[in-house]
C-alpha cells in the first residue's frame, strides 16, 4: 500500500480485499471499542469525499437498476434503517460488487450465489 500522504491509486491492484477498498474510499463503518464494548458510529470519513459523493450517486441508482442492491436497501429499510444508513451500505455492496467482477475477472451475475464452504 502506498504511504498515507500519497492518496492517488493504481485501481483494484492495490487492495487486497473489498474491505480494504471500503476503508480507502472512506465507507467503511468506524467502531470504537473499549474492553467488551464495540459501538459503530457512522463512516470512516478519511477518503476520498468527492468519490464518496459519486458512489452515493451511483446508489440511488443501483436501487433501482441492481436487483441485489435493491434487495439490501428494501431489507434494511424494512429494519426501521434511515435512508442514508441504507444508501451507504448500498454503496459497500456496489464497491464489493466492483472488486469482484475485477479480482475474478467474470461479468457481473445478478443471481450469483456465493459456495458456502462447510466447517469439516
Amino acid at each position: 500500500m502506498r504511504q498515507q500522504s500519497d492518496r492517488r491509486s493504481d485501481g483494484f491492484r492495490d487492495f487486497d480485499s473489498a474491505k480494504a477498498l471500503a476503508k480507502f474510499i472512506g465507507v467503511a463503518p468506524v467502531i470504537y471499542q473499549s474492553g467488551k464494548v464495540g459501538i459503530t458510529k457512522g463512516i470512516n470519513r478519511s477518503g476520498d469525499a468527492h468519490l464518496r459523493s459519486q458512489l452515493y450517486m451511483a446508489s440511488l441508482a443501483a436501487i433501482r437498476y441492481n436487483k441485489p442492491c435493491r434487495a439490501c436497501y428494501q431489507r434494511l429499510k424494512a429494519a426501521g434503517k434511515v435512508t442514508n444508513v441504507a444508501l451507504i451500505a448500498v454503496v459497500n455492496k456496489l464497491l464489493r460488487q466492483a472488486f469482484a467482477v475485477v479480482k475474478f475477472d467474470e461479468d457481473f451475475n445478478p443471481y450469483y450465489q456465493p459456495i458456502l464452504r462447510s466447517m469439516a
